[in-house]
């Protein structure tokens, strides 16, 4: 029978390139590398690796053991993760990049830390979100809806048998600083041309060009992106810092007339949705009940 100790060293051969280098990753001898994989090919029968003095080579049998070495070892990875999960409630959820769900869910944690459960938040596009909860990877998701996308997300949904309750209809805005960093006053109207922005990668947000300052009703945003990442705290920063600007979902806060930070966004088609994606096979969390109806409240209080 097979050891998972000699698929280990079969896989790690494999992506180095190297018994000794192997050696290295696994803390061990280069001798005791050798050593388990001749006793692998000793039992599968056949050779695993072509060897000559520049080091070694998968043989094309070898490289249909090594996918199916490779896919069993992530299995067993993933059901030892699912075990240590066991001994704690785990509750996952997935959310658009939001510094206003950030906001919130610190508020909940605060609330529920003395609580014997681990929360895993997943940031992700919408169409990613719902891929995750289709495969039942979270147990709920929060997501913008661009007005373009609608047919196309509805589509998705009655495909995959999910469930969408909206939470919220809302506008995009130009941010200026981070949301809760209100520092920088807004340029005037005339200066947007030379604004450059930092948008979250494959941000719907970014793909859509035809915005609309609420302020005067005509003008289209023409800002150029300067850079694209998937880090919210590299997208603070620069905002902070290189005075980037920021387009994305209007907060739900109620700021005083005029100290909003940014200007308004409208798009032609219509408003963006906010909302939670439930699958409708997954039983529901009296913890995420709980956080749901919150946020509920909390944004009709904020409206």
């Amino acid at each position: 029978m097979l050891e998972t100790k000699q698929l280990q060293y079969f896989v790690v051969s494999a992506d180095c390139g190297s018994f000794r280098e192997a050696a290295k990753i696994l803390y061990t001898t280069q001798s005791n590398v050798s050593k388990v994989i001749a006793g692998l090919e000793s039992q599968v029968g056949y050779p695993l690796f072509l060897r000559d003095r520049k080091g070694i080579v998968v043989t094309s049998r070898g490289k249909m053991f090594y996918q199916q070495a490779r896919s069993l070892l992530e299995q067993l990875q993933n059901l030892e993760d699912e075990s240590e999960e066991h001994s704690l409630e785990v509750v996952r959820i997935s959310t658009n990049p939001s510094s206003w769900f950030s906001e919130y869910f610190s508020e909940f944690y605060e609330a529920h830390k003395e609580e014997q459960i681990r929360y895993n938040i997943h940031t992700d596009t919408t169409l990613n979100i719902v891929q995750r909860m289709r495969k039942m990877e979270d147990e709920i998701g929060f997501v913008y809806v661009m007005p373009d996308d609608v047919l196309q997300f509805e589509y998705e949904l009655k495909k995959y048998q999910l469930e969408f309750e909206v939470l919220s209809e809302t506008f995009g805005m130009l941010y200026f600083s981070p949301e809760n960093w209100i520092e920088e006053e807004k340029p005037d109207l005339h200066l947007l041309s030379e604004v450059k922005l930092i948008q979250a990668e494959k941000d719907p947000f970014r793909k859509y060009s035809a915005w609309k300052i609420e302020e005067n009703g005509e003008r289209i945003l023409p800002c150029q992106v300067a850079v694209t990442t998937n880090s919210d705290y590299i997208m603070n920063i620069m905002m902070k810092k290189n005075h980037l600007a920021n387009i994305s979902s209007r907060s739900f806060h109620v700021y005083p007339l005029g100290e909003e930070p940014g200007y308004v966004l409208s798009a032609k088609e219509g408003k963006i949705l906010y909302g939670i994606i439930r699958n409708r096979n997954v039983s529901r969390n009296p913890l995420i009940e709980e956080m749901i109806e919150k946020i509920r409240e909390k944004i009709n209080q904020e409206k």
